[in-house]
């Protein structure tokens, strides 16, 4: 098991340090397309975890009810929509450079709102 628990380390160890050169990086970030790169970064973090919420939601509300499962599938699919709207228009105004970074940020914040949702249904705090 020590072995094990060895090798599991090593092989983290160049994503970790990958993880922390990015984060390094996005703190000195200073021109738009480093700023863009960098919020869209936080956006894919931020929707994995999304991903992951929503999995444990789906296993807590299999037992509910025979449909649970396909409300659940139904209710996330409009949220996504939703998004995807309210991030539209949030930025509809704007136009050039700064757009993809207003956009991820709108993004990130409705994402993550949701997880913060889905990690309550997940703990079973929605029935």
């Amino acid at each position: 098991m020590r072995m094990l628990t060895g090798i599991l380390f090593a092989a983290l160890l160049p994503a970790a340090a990958a993880a922390q050169d990015q984060e390094s990086a996005c703190r000195d970030a200073q021109t738009q397309l480093e700023l863009n790169e960098c919020s869209a970064r936080a956006y894919q973090s931020a929707d994995g975890a999304l991903n992951d919420a929503y999995k444990a939601a789906m296993a807590v509300v299999k037992d509910w009810s025979s449909d649970s499962q396909d409300k659940l599938r139904d209710a996330q699919r409009l949220w996504i929509a939703y998004r995807d709207k309210a991030c539209e228009i949030h930025v509809y105004p704007q136009s050039g450079s700064i757009t993809p970074l207003l956009v991820n940020e709108c993004l990130l914040k409705i994402t993550r709102d949701r997880t913060t949702d889905l990690e309550s249904l997940a703990q079973g705090l929605g029935n």
